[in-house]
């Protein structure tokens, strides 16, 4: 998947990403938001932006509560 580096990612983009994980790859919560780390934002936090990040960590404490 290709992504733009000039735009923000939405928490709506890392919950589809995350339920694409869970259905697929990950059936655990904390092991899909690991392999998202490491292979989405190759172990940098901020290499897509801070906004970005914090919609990551939006999504999955939002996936987690349900």
């Amino acid at each position: 998947m290709t992504v733009n580096h000039a735009s923000v990612l939405s928490i709506d983009y890392f919950e589809s990403y995350f339920k694409l994980l869970l259905a697929s790859r990950e059936p655990d919560l904390e092991k899909a938001k690991e392999y998202i780390e490491t292979n989405f934002f190759k172990g940098k936090e901020d290499s897509f932006g801070e906004q970005t990040r914090r919609n990551f960590i939006s999504a999955f404490n939002k996936l987690k509560k349900n």
